[in-house]
């Protein structure tokens, strides 16, 4: 089909775009559903069936997403569909990765074998399982191994070529898992503590199988040095009831400096360029693994980003002191087709008032306001207007009252959030769960939305926390080994009075003086906690 001929075909179909793409919206909008409610990058089974498609992209040109794949072409057409007919929802882009379904890959004709799940189980004794059933064994027959590593060395298996899972793999007991895909075929690396190993592959079905048994001996010497006046850095052994972990702790005092959140939604940088001209840094809220979207409230000098989402913790700087509590958010859009409440899981819609910043992806709608009167209202996305009173409504196509709205027509916003003193923040993000409230454990995941027997939460990972102290001083907190609610014993013993704790595992950077003390390697994240000394 010709530039013309797609043209053509995306203006004949403008007059049932908004009809035909609800039966689209219904697939969509059910998959970003089901990535918001698991809970960010904590949560793998949120794009457990998106895989990354190394070699392919995928442009916007003429209102249409135009896919290539091995010198073949498809065309999705937001309201109509593939042009090829194929009944399935178009890819996800994030950046210049393209993240396709099963269904779709099948529909596409890609057939390299894919790695279609990680198991792991244990904590001292630690095995791995990489799920690849439609990989031939005998390619992986002469894969194994045995042996032993020090503290950061790394154990790599080369794999033949696979079609690789959005989420990537989470820490584990303080090892860090990398997939990459190379020429050469796909590479798993494993780095952390010293450890002995051995792997193996089997078959019916094709399984890689890794045994790891970490050494976890408390023997890095303790470290406690000043970063600038009122700033301290401090690395030392703590037992928990699960072994030990190593712990890494920036305490700030007040009137020291200054901390702010910085980040934006879907532009994924590691937590080092995030921290750049600042003393520290630490990776911070949830975000799609899939779309790297970030998941709850997400407020950058005064720009809303992203609202609360199910009463998580949030911290927030800038009013005057450094405020941890469950957060609460009402948002109201008054329009003349009837009131709808922003940022409900029941109807998906959210809210973005930084200026510049793009809303929306090519399946929402985009509805674009500025001093009370809305002047655009398409498929996304769609850049936010400079102005204080700009901002853009995403919404999935079958919000009738939103996607009838014209050009003129006026809306309001009504924006009420709890605790009031979030209110005069400057900048503020939202993780959870809480772990300590007025100097008492206060650690209700279910209370926030986290589901029960998630190994990010109750498993040997990285964890990642900020706290405050009764005098006001303020802690960043780095776990290498713990459980999350370990977390609450360490916080007493720093003296803390509120703490909760941000996403963590692969997530876990802490960077302190422009170097990661915690980690060999960094994974992409959308927001972090920085801070700049008032004096260096």
């Amino acid at each position: 089909m010709t530039t013309r001929q797609r043209a053509t075909a995306v203006r004949d179909a403008l007059p049932r775009v908004m009809t035909l793409l609800a039966a689209v919206a219904l697939l969509l909008g059910a998959q970003a559903l089901a990535q918001d409610v698991a809970g960010g990058a904590d949560a793998a089974s949120a794009s457990a069936d998106l895989y990354r498609v190394t070699g392919a992209s995928a442009v916007i040109e003429d209102g249409a997403i135009v896919v290539r794949y091995g010198g073949s072409e498809e065309t999705y057409v937001p309201g109509i569909g593939w042009l090829s007919g194929i009944g399935l929802e178009p890819p996800t882009m994030v950046g210049d990765e393209v993240l396709m379904s099963a269904a779709l890959l099948d529909s596409l004709g890609i057939v390299l074998p894919r790695l279609e799940g990680v198991r792991t189980s244990g904590d001292a004794q630690i095995r791995v399982v990489l799920d690849v059933p439609d990989l031939d064994p005998a390619s992986v027959a002469g894969l194994s191994g045995a042996g032993a590593l020090d503290e950061g060395e790394t154990l790599t298996l080369q794999l033949p070529p696979l079609l690789l899972p959005a989420d990537g793999l989470e820490d584990v007991a303080g090892i860090e898992f990398q997939l990459r895909s190379t020429e050469a075929g796909t590479r798993v690396e494993l780095t952390g503590p010293a450890l002995t190993f051995q792997y193996f592959a089997l078959a019916d079905p094709t399984r890689v199988v890794i045994d790891l048994v970490p050494q976890r001996e408390l023997n890095l010497p303790e470290v406690d040095r000043t970063l600038a006046p009122g700033v301290r850095y401090h690395r030392f052994n703590y037992m928990t009831g699960s072994g030990g972990s190593v712990v890494h702790v920036v305490s700030v005092a007040p009137g020291a400096g200054e901390f702010r959140v910085v980040g934006e939604s879907r532009v994924p940088r590691t937590v080092s360029q995030l921290a750049s001209g600042t003393a520290v840094a630490l990776n911070a809220g949830y975000f799609d693994t899939a779309t790297l979207g970030a998941i709850g409230y997400l407020l950058v000098d005064d720009g809303l980003l992203s609202l609360p989402s199910r009463n998580r913790a949030s911290i927030a700087f800038g009013s005057g002191q450094t405020l941890i509590d469950r957060l609460r958010a009402t948002v109201r859009v008054h329009t003349r087709l009837g009131l709808i409440e922003v940022g409900a899981i029941t109807d998906g819609v959210s809210v973005v008032t930084t200026a510049g910043a793009l809303a929306g992806r090519p399946d929402m709608g985009v509805l674009v306001v500025s001093g009370g009167v809305v002047v655009e209202n398409k498929i996304g996305p769609r850049q936010v207007p400079a102005g204080d009173d700009s901002y853009a409504l995403v919404y999935p196509p079958t919000n009738r009252q939103l996607a009838l709205l014209d050009t003129g027509d006026v809306v309001l916003l009504d924006t009420s959030i709890e605790p009031e003193a979030f209110d005069s923040a400057r900048y503020a993000v939202e993780a959870g769960p809480l772990l300590l409230k007025g100097g008492r454990p206060d650690y209700q995941p279910s209370l926030e939305g986290f589901a029960t027997g998630q190994r990010i939460l109750d498993g040997l990972t990285q964890q990642a926390a900020v706290g405050v102290a009764a005098d006001g001083t303020t802690l960043l907190v780095v776990g290498e080994t713990m459980r999350a609610e370990e977390l609450i014993g360490l916080f007493m013993s720093l003296g803390a009075q509120d703490a909760m704790r941000l996403d963590s595992g692969s997530s876990t950077t802490l960077v302190v003086d422009g170097e990661v003390v915690n980690r060999s390697s960094e994974r992409r994240v959308v927001s972090a906690i920085v801070f700049i000394p008032s004096r260096p």
